[in-house]
């Protein structure tokens, strides 16, 4: 029988297509090739480590170590001071409508909970007997935007901090629908109308 080269290889190629189709999976090890990239010697998280005095594989990070992009060296823009430790009487921040609407979607996630949707500390929770401070009082109104901005930062009284789960910018934004709030409560149908607003269909605490 003349079987040529050709036939040959088909015959090759569909017995490895049928060879392959085992019809159920392989309960044998997977072939490594590069076993350096599968068994690395490292510790795992909580594991003991030999090495060090203390016995402890996971370690703390070297004095005055930064992560990548979290150099804060600007104190009044990251944490509301000068460099002299006092507040900052003004956001070092550009106040446009959209700037003022990213504070007021903040302020209703982060702030509304306790200090009310206009601010005047009659937010849900005073439901349950907790009592926020109202951010419409003539000391709150007085105080320097950095003053404001710290209380995000740091917390203050029985106020946590909120730095970790809100970004600076975003701080500062909140300070900024802070203020327009403030404003919002003494203005009257001619600071309405002379922002083109409605009076009649203006609701306190919303930017239109």
């Amino acid at each position: 029988m003349n079987i040529s080269i050709r036939h040959i290889l088909l015959l090759i190629m569909l017995a490895a297509f049928l060879g392959a189709c085992r019809g159920h999976p392989s309960e044998k090890p997977p072939i490594h090739t590069q076993y350096n990239m599968y068994w690395q010697e490292r510790f795992n998280a909580h594991q003991e480590n030999p090495f060090f005095e203390d016995r402890r594989a996971m370690r703390m990070p070297v004095e005055g170590t930064v992560a990548r992009g979290h150099l804060e060296i600007d104190l009044a823009f990251f944490q509301g001071i000068n460099n002299d430790g006092s507040y900052v009487e003004r956001m070092p921040v550009d106040i446009t409508r959209s700037f003022l609407k990213q504070g007021q979607h903040q302020y209703n996630v982060f702030c509304t909970p306790c200090h009310g949707g206009v601010g005047d500390g009659n937010g849900p929770v005073s439901d349950y007997g907790y009592i926020a401070a109202s951010l419409l009082t003539e000391s709150a109104r007085n105080m320097p935007d950095g003053e404001i901005y710290s209380a995000i930062y740091n917390g203050v009284r029985t106020m946590n901090s909120y730095r970790h789960q809100i970004k600076a910018e975003d701080r500062w934004a909140i300070v900024a629908y802070v203020r327009a709030l403030q404003l919002s409560q003494d203005a009257g149908e001619e600071h309405l109308r002379e922002l083109d607003l409605d009076p009649g269909k203006f609701v306190s605490g919303t930017l239109p």
